[in-house]
């Protein structure tokens, strides 16, 4: 009876709940089928409506024609998405790389105990290689980790107040360092943006760190499944953070970056790209927050260096298209 439920439930109303609340099932087995995988973020998308909308993981597929290449799309994931999402694409497969886009900010507490989490971790419930009946009464149980709003909140609040930077007061916390006087009073906009990018960037990445962890899944995964992986740390504002908060900032994004890729660029199967710095502070849409949101050359430009990455493993496809002649490198 239930081996019939779950399909009555499969072929009925189970897409139109999928599309509406976990599009990313159908992105697996969208993936599934390709040579070429790309995990990403917002960072993939054009948010400008002035330029050419292509996405960064299609600039990179069109290095490699003759391979196929699909990206899981979802704005606010990150690497433990990612991994969910990696992990539940079928054993049966022709992936042959996977390129994970590793988005700094991330690692952070704002990021880490976003509001979205909630969200996310619900949807994740229905990737899963299970039956789809089974995964749907999990969510129904709210099997999976569903912190309220508050509660997200106050983690973020604790960790900027409790964990140590290696400076000396004020700067020796996110909550003082925000504290400090800058750029006027607290209606001043650089104001505050200077104490998002510090609350964006100011910690220092261990092996305890959540994201860690998750990259540890994924190097791990794609071992197991005889995976080519490329990490590709994106791009920050860098310019506007030094020209905002000064050099202490930048020394912990910079000492951050190089310990993640010093962490996995010794294995043979891994790639890492440490990106961080390639783009100028006029390739950044976003203004008044700090993100990883490009405009078209920047996402082309970000594109390229992947692209040439990845000649390792795919140089008789590799193919430079018309518009890769044509950019103004920082």
């Amino acid at each position: 009876m239930l081996v019939v439920m779950n399909w009555f439930y499969e072929k009925t109303s189970f897409k139109e709940y999928a599309y509406d609340n976990a599009d990313q099932y159908f992105q697996i087995n969208k993936v599934k089928n390709c040579e070429l995988v790309y995990t990403s973020a917002s960072s993939n998308f054009s948010q400008k409506t002035t330029e050419d909308k292509g996405k960064l993981s299609q600039y990179i597929g069109q290095f490699y024609p003759s391979l196929a290449m699909e990206a899981f799309n979802i704005p606010a994931t990150h690497v433990g998405t990612h991994y969910k999402l990696l992990q539940s694409i079928p054993k049966e497969n022709h992936v042959q790389t996977v390129i994970c886009a590793v988005n700094l900010r991330s690692f952070g507490a704002d990021w880490r105990h976003s509001e979205l989490e909630t969200a996310l971790n619900k949807s994740l419930v229905m990737s899963p290689n299970r039956p789809v009946l089974l995964n749907r009464l999990l969510v129904s149980l709210n099997a999976y980790d569903n912190k309220s709003q508050e509660e997200r909140a106050e983690q973020r609040m604790a960790e900027w107040s409790e964990l140590t930077l290696p400076y000396e007061a004020p700067m020796n916390s996110v909550s003082n360092w925000c504290a400090v006087e800058k750029w006027g009073d607290w209606s001043n906009p650089k104001r505050q943006l200077a104490d998002q990018f510090i609350k964006q960037y100011a910690f220092v990445v261990d092996d305890n760190n959540q994201r860690i962890k998750d990259l540890d899944k994924i190097v791990e995964l794609a071992a197991e499944r005889n995976w080519n992986l490329v990490l590709s740390i994106l791009p920050e504002n860098i310019d506007k953070a030094d020209s905002l908060v000064g050099p202490k900032l930048i020394n912990l994004m910079y000492s951050n970056s190089e310990w993640i890729k010093h962490r996995y660029e010794h294995l043979d199967h891994v790639k890492v790209l440490n990106n961080i710095a390639i783009l100028s502070s006029q390739h950044f849409t976003d203004k008044d927050f700090p993100t990883e949101h490009y405009d078209e050359q920047g996402r082309k430009l970000i594109a390229s260096y992947v692209a040439f990455a990845l000649r390792k493993h795919h140089s008789k496809a590799f193919a430079s298209p018309a518009w890769s002649t044509n950019l103004n490198f920082k």
